[in-house]
């Protein structure tokens, strides 16, 4: 005959069992989110740049920079997309006050910007926008904007790596000579860059 045990008689590895399920439980759950999070319409959009995939469908969509000449901007259409570098893009960033904007075509966060509005908002306040997607995107990229300058894209095939992280890195070194930056508006005074901000009303 079993033995008829009571709850004061359950071993203390009960407890303890039930603390590690719940941890576990908690980590795959955040797991779940996370890539819940980054998927997006069955790829994961933002951890590679997908650059030969879009120009493969609209090859006529993009320029190089170094086709540029003396960093004319006014020459190029709006609707373009203008491959470049870090190094390229700083060597034509206005002596004006300027944001580099760091624009992730999906991103639907509040730390995200419509690039329309940003444009409205760097016209109030009288700050040049220039805007970088983070990685390529066949619909966000041939939506029309109302912009001044045409949006960049990195160049991929300069950094040698298809991976966002990667590249980003390599990118933002040959900018402002750091790896990272913590937000996505990148503020220049004379061509230095100054600091980078969540939101432009940070900016004076």
């Amino acid at each position: 005959m079993l033995p008829n045990y009571k709850p004061k008689d359950w071993p203390k590895s009960q407890s303890l069992f039930k603390k590690v399920m719940k941890f576990k439980t908690l980590i795959v759950t955040a797991a779940v989110l996370l890539v819940s999070s980054c998927k997006i319409n069955g790829s994961f959009q933002g951890l590679y740049g997908y650059y030969n995939k879009t120009n493969l469908r609209v090859p006529e969509l993009f320029i190089n920079h170094t086709n540029i000449s003396n960093c004319n901007l006014n020459e190029i259409t709006s609707n373009k997309i203008v491959i470049t570098t870090g190094e390229l893009l700083k060597s034509c960033i206005p002596q004006d006050k300027t944001i580099i904007y760091m624009w992730s075509p999906k991103c639907r966060s509040k730390f995200c910007y419509d690039l329309n509005l940003l444009q409205q908002l760097c016209n109030q306040k009288k700050i040049n926008l220039l805007i970088v997607a983070e990685y390529y995107d066949f619909k966000s990229m041939t939506t029309e904007y109302y912009l001044k300058n045409p949006i960049f894209g990195i160049d991929t095939e300069y950094y040698k790596t298809n991976l966002t992280s990667k590249y980003s890195a390599l990118f933002y070194e040959d900018l402002i000579n750091q790896k990272t930056v913590v937000h996505r508006l990148l503020y220049f005074e004379k061509g230095v860059y100054k600091d980078s901000y969540t939101t432009i009303n940070e900016i004076n």
